[in-house]
């Protein structure tokens, strides 16, 4: 009668630490395999207002749409700034631009434009748009505008004017261009105690409002 081999236990415990570890190895280069094939994140240039900039706000919607998207997003906004309006000095959307550019992003997308409203007409703030149309296209850049937001209705007619300026160049320049006053994307409840700006939870409406908007145009 034949006895069965018998394999000593060493040997069997270093055969399955081998298969361990060639297993282990080889699930890591999937998982590396994986990580190459996945899409890098949308890299996003943000040039806004005050309302983007934040106002005694904790955060501020792109801060929310980095952590809600996964996109990596830049934001370079300043209180006081416009398509016209400079704030302190080099703070205007154009400049934002400039800067914005140095992120290498894939889409310089600016939002709001508020401090314009103090225009008597809309000159300026064609010009200052066209400018930034230029410098966002000419650097390379993808761009998306999204126009002034309000709070209640009627909405001002110095809102509507910089919102209407606004789309004027983006539609003649090809630009794709969000507007956000019929109905305005805020409400006072989600506003700030003396209005100047959304709250947090206004900063909460705005970021899935971009978003939305944003993916739909990218398809990411």
């Amino acid at each position: 009668m034949t006895r069965p081999l018998r394999v000593p236990r060493r040997r069997v415990a270093v055969i399955a630490g081998v298969l361990a570890v060639t297993a282990a190895a080889l699930a890591s280069a999937i998982a590396l395999r994986g990580d190459a094939d996945a899409p890098e994140p949308l890299r996003i240039a943000v040039v806004g207002d005050d309302y983007t900039a934040g106002t005694q706000n904790r955060v501020v919607w792109p801060t929310l749409l980095a952590q809600r998207t996964g996109w990596s997003v830049s934001n370079f906004a300043l209180p006081g700034a416009g398509y016209a309006s400079d704030g302190r000095g080099g703070y205007a959307f154009t400049y934002q631009v400039d800067r914005a550019h140095g992120a290498d992003p894939d889409i310089i997308l600016v939002v709001g434009g508020l401090q314009d409203t103090g225009f008597p007409d809309s000159g300026p703030i064609t010009v200052g748009a066209a400018a930034v149309v230029d410098k966002a296209v000419l650097g390379g850049g993808r761009l998306l505008v999204v126009g002034p937001t309000w709070y209640e209705t009627p909405v001002p007619d110095s809102v509507r004017r910089v919102s209407e300026a606004v789309r004027g160049v983006a539609d003649s320049a090809g630009i794709p261009f969000r507007e956000a006053i019929d109905p305005p994307w805020l409400t006072a409840d989600v506003m700030l105690p003396d209005l100047v700006g959304p709250s947090d939870a206004g900063q909460s409406v705005l970021a899935d409002t971009i978003a939305a908007w944003v993916q739909a145009e990218v398809g990411r």
